[in-house]
């Protein structure tokens, strides 16, 4: 049965511009998603492994300013124009860095221009995502979900691989694709144009995110959800978070799934220091492969994006969390232990765990009251605010005993996260009764059985 007050049309048309503004951000993650570009372009401006890491950091740091934002825009209305006014901070942010890149300033303002990216970045995609949870709860069925996500994180990374091969022509002015015709079979053909230069292919392959995220913009401002009577005043920003803060308190599941993904979300910020240890692994800059890295990325997740919303409508939500982490223990393993150019598939296998960001917030939102889930994700987004200690702590874990330290305290991290997923929470959530809002975390015995 249906619980959602929409037509179906109403719910395929909000599948279809979920999925599409998906598939566009993906088409700019090679800069967007925050980590490799930047670890790459400050690498190249002469940063250290720490300053490097610092537009990461900035990214989490400003994950604050979505609590702002969800406090500001409490009514269900306000959905779509808060979305669409993220990705246009979104777009601004990545023209703000080419300009700094075109402009004949210093290497110091450059590198602040950077960390400021990092941290529009984290304010424009945090918000993105406390609001478009939203659409999602209120505005298509559960079965339409596992569509959403099958088409959203299946096909959205066949668009971040085609970025990521763009943005890699852009950065050294070749570019390796496979071509298949049936005379010659698989064979790599060889793109290659005028090269820019550094920092100008930089500055074109940022400013080149402006149009994308001004669409996306466009088109998330067309959402439409069910109509709701939500003319009550609206609550101060401190007695929202101390209401967020007490649930947390009395449902120890909720906050044993947020603290799960602070974690995985922290083990996962290593991914700049694999891209920095290219140099050491293949002996070549950062830079050179910093395309190649993304198509990796992006060619497993579409991969796993398929599967996992398959599994999704086949299982529960609980198998979800556990096979994206998996895949990030799994990429971290990998890096450490592969030879040579096996090392690259460690990104591979990091861009399937990737959809970490989706299975452990769509936990979150199967346990949480549907007048409490914009409240409840804002405060997984301030949560989060822990770990812009991470990619810091590991560039400097890096400078002061090489980067495998680093990758081995990140494997520690990621596995307490799986940990807690195994033994703390339950195979299919739902939202607690006023009764049962305090109940424990499901007795081991419980835990096991739903593996």
């Amino acid at each position: 049965m249906n619980a959602v007050p929409l037509p179906r049309r109403q719910q395929i048309r909000n599948v279809a511009l979920y999925s599409t503004t998906n598939c566009l951000v993906y088409f700019t993650a090679p800069v967007v998603y925050v980590g490799i570009t930047q670890t790459s372009l400050c690498a190249g401006l002469g940063a250290s492994d720490t300053v490097a890491n610092l537009p990461a950091s900035a990214y989490f740091w400003a994950v604050i300013v979505p609590v702002f934002v969800a406090a500001r825009f409490q009514k269900v209305s306000a959905t779509a124009p808060a979305l669409a006014i993220a990705y246009l901070a979104m777009a601004l942010a990545g023209l703000l860095v080419a300009l700094s890149l075109w402009w004949p300033v210093s290497t110091q303002f450059r590198l602040a221009a950077v960390i400021v990216y990092g941290a529009m970045i984290g304010a424009g995609l945090g918000s993105r995502n406390v609001f478009v949870w939203e659409v999602v709860n209120r505005g298509m069925s559960l079965e339409l979900r596992g569509w959403a996500y099958s088409l959203s994180f299946g096909l959205g990374p066949f668009f971040a691989v085609i970025g990521a091969l763009l943005a890699q022509l852009l950065l050294s002015g070749e570019v390796v694709i496979p071509d298949f015709t049936f005379a010659q079979g698989l064979s790599l053909t060889h793109v290659n144009i005028t090269p820019l230069g550094f920092p100008l292919n930089f500055a074109a392959l940022f400013a080149a995110t402006t149009p994308v995220l001004c669409l996306a913009a466009i088109l998330s401002s067309q959402f439409k959800l069910p109509e709701v009577h939500d003319d009550a005043p609206r609550a101060a920003l401190l007695s929202t978070l101390l209401e967020s803060a007490t649930e947390l308190t009395r449902d120890r599941i909720l906050a044993c799934a947020i603290l799960a993904y602070v974690l995985v979300d922290a083990g996962f910020t290593i991914t700049n220091n694999m891209s920095l240890y290219t140099i050491e692994a293949l002996h070549r800059p950062a830079e050179e492969y910093a395309g190649y890295q993304n198509a990796l990325r992006f060619c497993f997740k579409m991969t796993a994006g398929f599967m996992l919303g398959w599994l999704l409508v086949r299982t529960h939500a609980k198998l979800g969390v556990l096979v994206t982490g998996a895949f990030c223990l799994a990429g971290i393993v990998w890096a450490l232990a592969a030879p040579n150019r096996w090392f690259l598939l460690s990104f591979g296998l990091m861009g399937a765990g990737e959809l970490y960001g989706i299975y452990y917030p769509n936990f979150i939102m199967a346990r949480s009251r549907a007048n409490r889930l914009r409240q409840n994700m804002a405060m997984l987004q301030l949560m989060s605010l822990a770990t812009s200690l991470a990619p810091v702590g590991f560039g400097a874990l890096s400078d002061e005993f090489g980067l495998p330290a680093s990758f081995i305290a990140a494997a520690v991290i990621t596995c307490l996260s799986l940990a807690l997923v195994a033994w703390g929470l339950p195979a299919r959530p739902t939202p607690p009764a006023d009764s049962t809002a305090g109940e424990s975390s499901p007795r081991l015995e419980d835990a096991c059985s739903s593996l």
